[in-house]
């Protein structure tokens, strides 16, 4: 049991550190930059207002 939390202490503080360093250089987080690399050219193209997609008038 020991060496379970030690491992995952040790796990818990590289990751800590590494976010602090990325942080530091970046103005969005990783989870942000993640989903605009992969919307990638598509993005536009996704949403959920289906009256502006099928151009069906008011979203009243």
């Amino acid at each position: 049991m020991f060496k379970f939390l030690f491992i995952l202490a040790i796990g818990v503080a590289i990751g800590y550190g590494y976010g602090w360093k990325d942080a530091q250089q970046h103005d969005k987080n990783v989870a942000e930059r993640l989903v605009d690399r992969i919307g990638g050219e598509t993005r536009e193209r996704m949403g959920n207002d289906v009256d502006k997609r099928y151009g069906t008038g008011d979203t009243k």
